[in-house]
């Protein structure tokens, strides 16, 4: 196992791989020059075809190397997140600085800005839904109660904010956090969360979206500091210029762009990036695939002008 200073990570399976390809090009594209390591389920992708590969089977992409790694485990990927990171730093895949992205994220800024940022705690986005959860919301609450009974004691950080758990940047010196989010997921667990599962079916519950639950309560009670961007820090309002996340179905590599501008919904700003993103130095599409799509997303783009739903 060779180890890289700098560690840019994701899961994925599925036609996933498009959006782990358009990910890497646009952090390419920002100047990164370490080691992309990609978590898997199923097969590898046709786009690796043609790669080169260094002497100790990487591949190699641009300034940067990129390796794969398949994974057995019966759990969601979006449970896995903590543990697989936990796992890069103790077999010394990471060194020193590891990102971990959700494969449907594309970044907008040099990469220059994530290594200062990184420097200052735990890198982490405000989620935009429910993006502001007072400190007595007794969702908030029920979790203290769930992480008391377990022997936790009483939260570090008194937080206001709720984050999404697509992004983390960490510094291995920081890497408690990592244990602090696992040993939530367990809570989650104990707690009856079906961790083969995304979510549960109702934000009543004490957890909706469990990993980033979880994430949130390691928040709460992690020492390590946080350096913490809002809403804009993933596309979501404007002022932004991190990344843009593309949550939510369907994803842009999945999107009938013509159709949906014609029911009101013109693309995204995302959408828009991602295609932007999407050619070289890896090509996840055909030249006349990836021609296709520019035109039918220009074309809805314009639609939407005078065809937006509400």
């Amino acid at each position: 196992m060779v180890g890289n200073d700098e560690v840019v990570c994701t899961l994925y399976e599925g036609n996933y791989h498009l959006g782990v390809a358009v990910l890497i090009n646009s952090i390419l594209r920002g100047g990164f020059r370490g080691l992309f390591w990609i978590g898997y389920r199923g097969e590898l992708p046709a786009w690796l075809d043609g790669l080169s590969r260094d002497s100790n089977g990487l591949y190699v992409v641009g300034d940067a190397l990129l390796g794969f790694e398949l994974l057995d485990s019966a759990i969601h990927f979006a449970h896995f997140k903590p543990l697989f990171m936990k796992s890069l730093f103790d077999r010394g895949v990471a060194t020193h600085r590891l990102w971990y992205f959700d494969p449907d994220i594309t970044v907008r800024c040099t990469w220059s800005f994530y290594q200062r940022w990184i420097k200052f705690g735990a890198c982490i986005c405000q989620e935009y839904t429910m993006g502001t959860m007072p400190s007595t919301h007794p969702i908030r609450c029920e979790w203290v109660e769930l992480a008391e009974k377990a022997g936790w004691g009483e939260p570090v950080n008194q937080l206001e904010r709720y984050f999404n758990s697509g992004f983390l940047g960490v510094e291995a010196h920081n890497s408690e956090i990592l244990d602090t989010w696992a040993a939530a997921n367990d809570l989650a667990r104990n707690a009856g969360v079906d961790q083969s599962k995304f979510q549960t079916d109702s934000r009543s519950n004490t957890f909706l979206f469990a990993d980033q639950d979880a994430l949130n309560i390691a928040a709460m009670y992690t020492k390590v500091p946080l350096t913490v961007i809002g809403p804009e820090g993933m596309g979501w309002v404007t002022g932004g210029f991190t990344m843009y996340h593309s949550v939510g179905s369907p994803k842009p590599w999945r999107k009938k762009f013509l159709r949906s501008a014609l029911a009101g919904n013109p693309p995204s700003n995302g959408d828009k990036h991602f295609f932007l993103m999407a050619d070289g130095p890896l090509h996840p599409y055909s030249s006349g695939k990836l021609r296709w799509l520019r035109i039918s997303l220009n074309i809805s783009s314009l639609f939407g002008r005078f065809n937006r739903r509400g």
